[in-house]
């Protein structure tokens, strides 16, 4: 925990001035620290999760369908505090307001469709354990006839940003726009992402 790096450095020689021999030496040493590592990734869900998702698949235009996004944040070495997770909706996905677990702190603004997840503290070495951050959030997508044979983005670029609780640095994390391709669903098959008529 709180890794740091220390060098030291020594150096010596003679001199000779005025037929006066003279040994001189120096050392420096120097630690740094090494900040964490955060990690943001995002997946959409549809047979698995806590909510129970509706609608055609693979999407219809002029049909609602129902899909469960995943944020996952894990750490490495040092705690870290403030951190947050900010992204938007497009226009055409409607917030529906369910978000599990109900203790992590989602909202969400309807006026500019940003959601901000604010998670606060997060321990160390939290990967492939239970100590590791994680939210759903369920929304709804209403194709168009302008999305027929396209795969649209549920939600756009996801920004995790905190503060390293040993070195004071600024973290960040990004994950791409994840769209109705929800391929890491045990059920999905190839196809079903792209909008029909």
């Amino acid at each position: 925990i709180n890794p740091s790096v220390t060098i030291s450095v020594s150096v010596s020689g003679n001199r000779s001035e005025a037929d006066v021999p003279e040994k001189l030496s120096s050392a420096v040493s120097r630690t740094i620290r090494v900040s964490s590592n955060v990690a943001l990734t995002g997946r959409v869900v549809r047979t698995v999760g806590p909510f129970v998702n509706t609608g055609p698949v693979p999407p219809k235009a002029e049909q609602p369908t129902t899909y469960t996004v995943v944020w996952t944040v894990d750490n490495t070495s040092s705690s870290v505090t403030n951190a947050q997770v900010t992204a938007k909706l497009p226009a055409y996905v409607e917030w529906l307001g369910a978000v599990s677990p109900t203790s992590e702190q989602v909202s969400y603004d309807e006026n500019s469709g940003n959601i901000m997840w604010n998670i606060g503290n997060i321990g160390t070495y939290t990967v492939g354990s239970s100590r590791r951050r994680e939210v759903n959030f369920q929304v709804s997508f209403q194709p168009s006839i302008s999305h027929v044979d396209d795969s649209p983005t549920l939600v756009d670029q996801a920004t995790l940003t905190a503060i390293d609780s040993f070195t004071g640095s600024q973290l960040q994390s990004q994950q791409d726009n994840v769209t109705t391709r929800f391929s890491t669903d045990p059920s999905y098959q190839e196809g079903q992402a792209t909008v029909v008529k």
